[in-house]
């Protein structure tokens, strides 16, 4: 058995088949699609980097038997999620000592030296849980939830209030108002007029080779005064050989909320997956937002629990 460190140059493709096959076997989230991959590495790193912090790709570590991934490390932030092949459970508790061990400088180190060391695990991994309560590991009371929707078996309309207008991307040649919408959405107190984001992070995804087969679904205000008219935007990434989806990220602008855009969003993203040929979409949430895109059609197929401990 050999663990190395992820290569993006060597070992791109081998890991993104690896995720896509545990997809085709299990038909669920419990390990990332590999549309989360491209995220991490094309869009969420460059913006780690940009705020001086650890990049999450960096600490990427594979296991391999006979040149095959068996196993993986996946940072996401200051959480860690472990992606294990079926039939070789048996690993967990010693990639889990080994992500103690090597995954240590994403976490915050606090003045006595000690960091909280944080792993995401999917319900449904019951064998995990046990062995991370076993550890000295706690639940967090909050969770996530992997929620989803087959486009192909759906019907829905785009219905927004007078003088909104949902688009794609290809229809509104404004980036810098796209990722400026994106972030006032997660960061409502920058919302001022003429308020202008970094654009690194938006651009980067570019170098996605799934680029080319995602799209960007958007909803205008036709009579704002505002410089940047976008009132909700997201991201969907495309995989054509799972025929999976992934949005991500996806937002709405404060003062926009409560007035159907957001839902009207999603079932534009439903209507062009559907196109596509896309079999299922996945949307991942927390707290609230669990309800809103159950109420827009998704369904919660997953839980994630979040389990820490300090570690000196």
């Amino acid at each position: 058995m050999q663990v190395r460190r992820f290569n993006l140059d060597m070992d791109l493709q081998n890991l993104e088949d690896y995720l896509r096959n545990q997809y085709l076997v299990n038909k669920n989230m419990t390990s990332w699609l590999p549309e989360r991959l491209h995220d991490l590495i094309y869009r969420v790193s460059v913006q780690e980097a940009d705020g001086g912090r650890e990049k999450s790709v960096d600490y990427i570590f594979l296991w391999e038997e006979r040149g095959e991934i068996v196993a993986c490390i996946l940072p996401d932030g200051e959480n860690i999620y472990i992606s294990i092949k079926n039939g070789f459970e048996q690993m967990f508790p010693s990639v889990l000592a080994y992500s103690e061990e090597n995954c240590l400088p994403l976490f915050h180190k606090v003045d006595d030296g000690s960091v909280k060391f944080w792993v995401a695990v999917s319900d449904s991994l019951s064998y995990m849980q046990k062995i991370l309560q076993d550890s000295g590991y706690a639940r967090y009371p909050e969770e996530d939830y992997d929620n989803y929707v087959r486009p192909l078996e759906t019907s829905v309309s785009v219905d927004l209030p007078k003088g909104f207008r949902l688009l794609y991307g290809e229809d509104y040649t404004n980036e810098t108002n796209k990722w400026t919408a994106l972030h006032l959405g997660f960061h409502p107190d920058h919302e001022v007029p003429g308020y202008i984001t970094d654009m690194q992070p938006y651009m980067s995804r570019k170098s996605s080779t799934m680029y080319q087969d995602s799209f960007e679904c958007l909803v205008i205000d036709e009579n704002s005064e505002d410089r940047n008219d976008v009132c909700a935007y997201c991201f969907v990434y495309v995989d054509k050989q799972s025929q999976t989806a992934l949005i991500e990220p996806v937002s709405t602008r404060e003062k926009y909320r409560r007035k159907g855009i957001g839902t009207a969003l999603m079932h534009g993203v439903m209507l062009r997956c559907k196109e596509r040929g896309v079999d299922k979409c996945y949307v991942n949430s927390f707290g609230w937002r669990k309800k809103f895109y159950n109420a827009a059609g998704f369904i919660t197929e997953e839980t994630i629990g979040f389990w820490y401990k300090t570690l000196r």
